[in-house]
């Protein structure tokens, strides 16, 4: 009676890990941060995460204040006289990952940037191969926007259809 019980349990066990190890993770997908402004005009993209909140301008100047009010000022990559038309973002492994969409008179163009929250540091930004992106996700060890995939660790390009 003893074997059978161990067998059985034995058994629950190793399935158990089978089904938990055959489950991969939900995908997390990046947020549409609040736009308030005109298009043409002075706008301003505005979000939350657990640390605090950000207002960033349409010139990439950025601000984060603190639970306790401390404010902090950075800056994002844009480009010669661009200006931000959309911004997504995913706090994610105590980091903000941003996609912002840039234009100027005659092209557009997109970044994705890893940010340390507590400093205000990028670790990476990317600079996009199309300047049309929609909501990217994080699956596992990758960023994916439509057809490209990029390394959350360090940014690089891993494939691009």
């Amino acid at each position: 009676m003893k074997k059978i019980v161990v067998v059985c349990l034995g058994v629950l066990i190793l399935w158990s890990v089978a089904i938990a190890a055959s489950s991969s993770p939900e995908p997390e997908a990046f947020a549409l941060a609040d736009r308030i402004g005109e298009p043409n005009a002075r706008s301003f993209f505005m979000f939350s995460t657990s640390v605090g909140n950000y207002t960033i301008r349409q010139d990439g100047m950025g601000e984060f204040t603190s639970p306790t009010g401390l404010r902090r000022v950075f800056y994002m990559k844009l480009g010669a006289k661009g200006r931000i038309e959309r911004v997504y973002f995913l706090e994610h492994e105590r980091d903000v990952f941003l996609l912002y969409e840039v234009h100027d008179a005659t092209s557009e163009w997109a970044y994705l940037m890893r940010m340390e929250q507590q400093k205000r540091k990028p670790r990476w930004v990317t600079p996009l191969p199309s300047g049309e992106v929609e909501a990217p996700s994080v699956e596992g060890d990758r960023v994916i926007i439509k057809s490209v995939e990029i390394s959350k660790a360090d940014g690089r390009i891993l494939r691009q259809d």
